[in-house]
């Protein structure tokens, strides 16, 4: 059996990750779900100072907390941001890089960068606008969550969100993170949530297809898998461990 560490995306916590990762271990793997600073049961040390490098020093902390070897680690969302930023640093400890309806950063890009390439300039101009009104009222640069609806979420799967999610640092998305290519070499995959639009990960999912170490793998369902579709999610996720 694998061992997995799955890293959630943006607004979100460790939470989102609980039917999956019962999933999973009910089929033997050992599995992380680590709830990233600011997040989750860790709401209470959100601050405006926090950034995309502080989330990819929490997952390498637990690699090296936990000792963990030959990793299958899965990003969700803005966690392909954080999963890229770790793989650079530590690519001897991971097995497969998995990208579940996320984005696939380059070198000095950020999330909003990342935004700007993969959807029409109109749409992406909605966003810009969303993200900054958003982090500048009444937030102290917290960006709070947008609605689970937006991103094709069923009504219990955004019920839960509205519970659940809470404001991120504006910084964690304009961050850019910064690359030396030690992971290219690594497999991986991208898993395309495919029933839900205007998605930017159709642009990704379409330039990571074809390319050398990569597979692309559709699923239906709306952008929030792990909590929409976890048994079929944790099938998907252990087969990437082949």
């Amino acid at each position: 059996m694998a061992t997995f560490v799955l890293v959630h995306g943006a607004w979100h916590g460790g939470w989102c990750w609980r039917d999956t990762v019962t999933a999973m271990q009910a089929q033997g793997h050992r599995v992380f779900a680590p709830t990233l600073s600011g997040k989750g049961e860790r709401q209470h040390l959100a601050h405006q100072g926090i950034t995309l490098e502080t989330h990819v020093r929490d997952v390498i902390g637990v690699f090296e907390a936990e000792e963990l070897e030959d990793v299958v680690l899965v990003g969700h969302s803005y966690g392909g941001m954080v999963i890229t930023g770790v793989a650079d640093r530590i690519p001897d400890k991971i097995a497969r890089l998995v990208y579940l309806d996320a984005f696939v950063p380059e070198h000095g890009e950020s999330l909003l960068d990342a935004i700007r390439k993969a959807l029409p300039p109109e749409v992406a101009a909605h966003y810009f606008q969303t993200f900054f009104d958003g982090a500048r009222r009444d937030h102290a640069m917290l960006m709070p969550p947008l609605p689970g609806a937006l991103f094709g979420a069923t009504p219990a799967t955004d019920a839960w969100m509205q519970r659940r999610c809470n404001a991120q640092a504006l910084a964690t998305f304009t961050n850019p993170v910064l690359l030396a290519g030690a992971a290219n070499d690594t497999p991986k995959t991208y898993v395309l949530a495919d029933g839900w639009d205007p998605s930017p990960f159709r642009y990704f999912a379409a330039r990571c297809g074809g390319q050398p170490d990569w597979r692309v793998v559709k699923m239906a369902g709306g952008h929030g898998l792990m909590m929409d579709s976890p048994d079929a999610l944790a099938e998907v996720l252990a087969a990437q461990a082949a």
